[in-house]
């Protein structure tokens, strides 16, 4: 302006009156470009002026004939010629200056500005700028650059004025007058919008509302709307006026995400919404509020994340790494906690997806299961993961219909590779599940690492941990939330306590491990404040202790079904109840199950399968010599098992002349292999031998059962597979005989001195593993066994030790797909892991599945009926994304084959097959 400035009315002669010759003198020039900056930023009252005249290299208001019209820059300036700086109003902001404003200061950071550099922020002004295209890009329409520097400080030259300029700008271009969050491509281009062809700052714009900061600052900047007032959050507390706090934290988290999800992707440009764009979002902005970076912790944490990935359609697609918008919101409305127990499964998912997040499974397949010793831990329970996902995604399938109808089924199948009944897929995804659960480096990897991984889900979300402290001081320790669960579980006609009971227990513990404490004893106390103690004390004692239960389980449900999750409730009951009342039962517990096992082992076995395990090339004739030879194998390796209560040891030959009379029976078709009666008080062998012929006798038939029927499934058994089957079958009957651990050990103790002492004491060390080793079978003597581990392990249960209890009891367990889903023949007492990965306490067991899935998952389903003209296009995304879990490890529900093998008539519809060619 200076250089351009002509002399019209006289005002370049009259400038320099006022200041000097600014042609000759240097001060003289400065003081000249101060006063001219003045004239153009300022009115006559002092008013910041603003518009498309400022900043233009010229005095503006100069009439054609060279007259300076009042009111304009060109007035302001012959005002000054006359007056002198007493005609000057407003004054002027000294750019180097600003950082030490402290009213300004005060305002930036009450709006949530960070006014100077983080300290381990080394950039300079150049490098902010270079990383910032909106502060680069700036240009000076209508003097808002300038404006800009006099409100932050000189920007250009100065970092902590860079960072304030930037903080600025991403204020003015992301949120509006009212705080509320903009949206939309045009909001992350790298300028600002608004100005006119004439460089107008057109008003409610970005340029607006720079311009508008320009002449007020930061009052001029509305603050942001808190998470509170965010709608996703308000409608979630709408529809769930009573979630508690750590709920409604996990929500409000979720809703920051929502909210700022335009912003996230903008500002760090991710062309997808994934977990990382998350970590750089929080990383690059400082400035962001506490709870805004708790909130991004949280989420980028990769088990949480996969949480948001696919919730808006979980049946019909897989997690593969982003999320929509539409995948948050539909979190908040139907996936995110409303009580203590999905708080509990929560906080487990997000514990195991972080623990196994590094694990590749892509080059996985079913050698996994073949040859487990050949993978690392780490690999299988990543395995084992995606199995339990398959489990769900199957009954919630089943659930929300898509195997409705004939072209539905044949279409999952011919996509997945399976067979056409859902529960048999079902079935065969449960075997594989227990097989890894009973890893034994499964187990060890759960145990090292579950409860430390759990701690580490709250780092860096403070407020998460104070409401889950909330939580646990308001909801858990009175016992409240107990009583909410009885009344969830107990309504409709449902007298489910077991439920409500597992699903305290399990969360408590889930809490106390994310907030970094194990304390079973509180647990208990607060089930003693419940409002339904006594019921749950009324149903331990009159049907559990009893036997009641077991009965009842029993008319419905296998033996190893039933024992299965009798014993597993016999264990959350103990674990739940006041230790003193449940002490007091422990030996009449041991009795009464004893009682009813020996008289219902035996109900589902038939003399095939026996044939499948002992004849000769499965036929009636019994192979004596095979059986010999297992019984001569026990004598060396367990000689104890066949011991008789004069100290000397059943021989093979007695036993097998025993076996071989019922072998008999049975081929005559005389009795049953239940008729038989083994454990009863009458039965012959009882009456005629000693105890070891009967340890050795039962333990045959229980090993004969098993080895039919594979173990768990796994097909075709080796010789040391049948050698261990067998021993540990002897191991499970001398249990169900004596009556328990404690009965066996009592009756070594009673013929101690008719035994050598070395004799005695490989005995006795043999009788420290006996329970351990019968119960790692699985199927029918593992069941019998496990029982047993329970009910001898309910003092370490008590304390809270439940892995030495043989068993574990997780939020992620208990679930109504996780229950339903589960291989309930599996889960007494050799499920000993911890983490979300268990399935111990199967409420609904596994071999009721599907049918009874319907029912108790609607909850978690999507609600209404599925269109028909969309029905096939849904059931097509879901085998996509179900083939994705199984078929790589040939999880198929077809037993020893694969699809081929599906006989035609357990295809649906027509009787010519409908497998695709």
């Amino acid at each position: 302006m200076l250089k351009n400035l002509g002399n019209q009315s006289d005002v370049k002669d009259m400038l320099k009156e006022q200041v000097g010759d600014f042609e000759r003198d240097a001060d003289a020039a400065y003081r000249a470009t101060q006063v001219l900056a003045h004239i153009e930023q300022f009115d006559g009252n002092g008013v910041r002026i603003v518009g498309s005249d400022v900043a233009n290299g010229s005095i503006n208001g100069f009439t054609k004939s060279g007259e300076a019209k009042n009111g304009t820059e060109a007035g302001r300036l012959q005002d000054f010629g006359k007056d002198g700086f007493a005609s000057l109003k407003g004054e002027m902001t000294n750019v180097s200056s600003v950082g030490d404003n402290k009213e300004a200061r005060e305002q930036a950071e009450k709006l949530g500005f960070l006014w100077e550099l983080p300290k381990d922020d080394k950039r300079s002004a150049e490098e902010i700028i270079d990383a910032n295209p909106l502060l680069k890009n700036l240009g000076n329409q209508s003097g808002v650059k300038d404006m800009l520097k006099e409100r932050v400080g000189d920007f250009e030259k100065d970092a902590n004025a860079a960072f304030r300029a930037a903080q600025v700008l991403d204020r003015v271009t992301l949120y509006n007058e009212k705080g509320e969050a903009q949206s939309g491509g045009q909001v992350f281009n790298s300028s600002i919008d608004g100005f006119t062809k004439g460089a107008e700052a057109k008003h409610g714009t970005e340029a607006g509302r720079l311009q508008d900061f320009g002449k007020l600052g930061f009052a001029a900047l509305p603050e942001l709307k808190k998470s509170e007032e965010i709608g996703s959050y308000k409608d979630f507390l709408k529809a769930n006026p009573d979630a508690d706090e750590a709920s409604r934290q996990i929500a409000r988290y979720a809703a920051i995400i929502d909210e700022n999800y335009d912003a996230i992707k903008g500002k760090t440009g991710s062309s997808d919404f994934n977990a990382e764009a998350l970590t750089a979002y929080k990383e690059k902005n400082p400035q962001l509020s506490d709870e805004v970076k708790e909130a991004l912790d949280f989420w980028s944490q990769p088990g949480a994340f996969a949480l948001l990935d696919n919730a808006k359609s979980p049946l019909e697609q897989g997690t593969d790494g982003k999320a929509s918008r539409g995948d948050i919101q539909a979190f908040i409305k139907t996936a995110s906690p409303k009580d203590v127990g999905a708080v509990g499964t929560l906080l487990e998912a997000v514990a195991e997806g972080n623990l196994l997040d590094k694990v590749n499974t892509d080059p996985l397949n079913k050698d996994v299961f073949d040859n487990p010793q050949n993978y690392s831990a780490e690999q299988k329970a990543a395995v084992l993961q995606e199995l339990k996902a398959a489990q769900s995604l199957i009954v919630q399938g089943s659930g929300a219909g898509m195997w409705k109808d004939d072209k539905s089924k044949v279409q999952i199948a011919n996509n997945v590779r399976s067979h056409p009944d859902a529960q048999k897929l079902l079935d065969d995804v449960n075997k594989h599940v227990a097989m890894l659960e009973k890893d034994a480096a499964v187990v060890k990897f759960y145990n090292e690492n579950a409860t430390s991984e759990a701690s580490k889900v709250l780092e860096g979300s403070d407020g998460l941990k104070r409401a889950l402290q909330s939580t646990y001081d308001n909801d858990i320790k009175t016992g409240a939330a107990l009583d909410k669960l009885w009344d969830a579980n107990t309504k409709d006609g449902k007298t489910d306590q077991q439920t409500a009971l597992a699903q305290f227990y399990s969360s408590a513990q889930s809490v106390q491990g994310a907030l970094g404490f194990s304390k079973p004893g509180e647990i208990q106390e607060a089930v003693q404040k419940s409002s339904h103690n006594k019921d749950f004390e009324a149903f331990y004692e009159k049907s559990l202790v009893s036997g009641e239960r077991l009965k009842e389980l029993l008319k419905t449900e296998s033996f190893e079904v039933a024992t299965s999750q009798f014993s597993m409730e016999v264990a959350m009951y103990n674990a739940a109840l006041n230790p003193e009342f449940t002490g007091k039962y422990d030996d009449k517990l041991t009795e009464n199950y004893t009682a009813i096992a020996q008289e219902n082992v035996f109900n589902d076995a038939s003399f095939e399968d026996l044939k499948k395990a002992f004849g000769k090339e499965g036929s009636e004739a019994l192979d004596e010599e095979k059986v010999k030879a297992l019984i001569d194998e026990i004598s060396k390796s367990n000689p104890e098992l066949l011991m008789n209560a004069d100290g000397k040891p059943a021989t093979s030959d007695q036993i097998l002349g025993v076996f071989r009379g019922n072998w008999d029976l049975l081929r005559q078709g005389t009795k049953s292999i239940s008729e038989l009666g083994l454990f009863s008080d009458n039965s012959s062998i009882k009456a005629a031998s000693g105890a070891g012929v009967l340890h050795g006798v039962s333990g045959l038939f229980m090993a004969g059962i098993t080895i039919a029927k594979g173990a768990n499934g796994a097909g075709v058994l080796t010789d040391r597979q049948i050698v261990d089957i067998t021993t540990g079958s002897v191991q499970s009957a001398t249990l169900l005989v004596e009556g328990g651990i404690k009965n066996v050990t009592t009756m070594f103790k009673d013929i101690k001195d008719v035994l050598e002492p070395d004799v005695y004491k490989d005995i006795t060390t043999n009788l420290s593993k006996l329970e351990n080793a019968a119960k790692g079978l699985g199927g029918l003597a593992g069941v019998a066994a496990g029982a047993y581990g329970i009910f001898d392990g309910v003092k370490s249960i008590r304390r809270g030790e439940l892995v030495a209890g043989g068993m574990s009891i997780t939020a992620g367990s208990l679930g109504a797909m996780a229950g339903l889903a589960s291989a309930a023949e599996g889960a007494a007492g050799v499920l000993q892991l911890t983490g979300s990965v268990v399935r111990a306490l199967p409420l609904l067991a596994g071999s009721l599945g599907i049918a009874a899935a319907g029912v108790g998952a609607l909850a978690l389903l999507i609600p209404g009926l599925i269109e028909e003209g969309k029905q096939e296009t849904r059931v097509d995304r879901f085998s996509d994304h179900l083939r994705d879990y199984l078929t790589q490890y040939e999880i198929d529900g077809v037993e020893n084959g694969d699809i081929y093998d599906v006989p035609d008539s357990e295809w649906p519809g027509p009787e010519e097959t409908t497998i695709a060619s």
